[in-house]
């Protein structure tokens, strides 16, 4: 027998014994699970504010799979953050340090991401209206105080802030619970209504203008409008005045009353309506002197 030839083929078979052996303990080797991760994995929020979380199941050999739906997550105070099935975690109002966990139950994975939450903080302070004109007999006005927040929010603080008048001789402002932001005009001048948050010292700012003049009637309404009066009977009318610093009040003493038909119906000097005849008719109230082109009117209807 050749020897060469014998080795060869010794050299040969000792090739496959070793290539079965590494094909025998390739398929014995316990698989490698998948791994999970989290993202963001840190992160400072503000009260208020919420973030997405993303939960990636890691295969070996680089493979993905987005699994932000199918974990379960648990946060290690309620107070600080809550997170719901879909990874949408929320800052809650107690600032501090929060864990948030992501378990992976089919490959039996878990990863943690860890979260910081910041109190909310005033940044600017809106006062309404910004800028009124007032004049000294008008009605007392309501101002209100909006505070925006450094988490995009903003919120009704007007029972909150400290108000205040630039100048008390022109107008105050109320600052206790039942009167709180109401601004009274007492002379002619300007002013400004300030409204302040005490722990920040931040303020907003409205401008108030007083005139010593009345305010002019812009418009009357007569109620009710229509109405109906049998034959013989009456009605009694009523005239709201509007004035030009947006109050209202009851003028129905103080116009002229007319009847567009006295045959149908006639109208009294404080509003009194009295059927005459079956028909319908107009029945106008119009202011006096210089207001005398300002008029309201309702319709009326006369049955026997």
């Amino acid at each position: 027998m050749n020897p060469r030839r014998s080795l060869v083929s010794l050299v040969s078979l000792l090739a496959f014994f070793v290539f079965l052996v590494s094909v025998v303990v390739s398929s014995c080797a316990e698989p490698i699970a998948p791994s999970l991760d989290l993202t963001p994995t840190s992160q400072s929020l503000i009260s208020g504010q919420s973030v997405q979380l993303t939960a990636t199941r890691r295969f070996p050999g680089g493979a993905l799979e987005d699994v932000t739906s199918k974990v379960t997550y648990t946060t290690s105070d309620r107070a600080i953050a809550t997170v719901n099935e879909h990874g949408v975690l929320v800052a809650g109002t107690q600032p501090g340090s929060v864990v948030i966990k992501a378990y992976d139950s089919i490959s039996d994975a878990t990863t943690i991401a860890s979260f910081t939450v910041i109190a909310a903080a005033i940044t600017s302070i809106d006062v309404s209206p910004p800028v009124v004109a007032l004049t000294r007999t008008s009605q007392p006005r309501a101002f209100t105080a909006t505070a925006h927040f450094n988490n995009g929010t903003a919120a009704d603080v007007t029972s909150q802030v400290v108000w205040s008048s630039a100048n008390t001789d022109v107008a105050i402002v109320g600052n206790t619970q039942l009167d709180r932001g109401v601004v009274i005009p007492v002379a002619n001048g300007d002013t400004t209504i300030i409204a302040t948050d005490a722990p920040s010292g931040i303020t907003g700012r409205s401008t108030v203008f007083v005139t010593g003049g009345d305010a002019t009637l812009t418009a009357i309404v007569v109620t009710p409008n229509p109405t109906t009066v049998p034959v013989g009977m009456t009605q009694g009318m009523i005239a709201m005045g509007v004035f030009s610093d947006g109050s209202s009040k009851n003028v129905t003493a103080s116009v002229v009353w007319s009847s567009s038909r006295v045959d149908v119906a006639t109208v009294s000097a404080m509003g009194v309506v009295t059927g005459v005849a079956a028909g319908d008719t107009t029945i106008s109230a119009a202011g006096l002197g210089p207001d005398a082109a300002i008029k309201g009117s309702a319709a009326a209807k006369v049955v026997p």
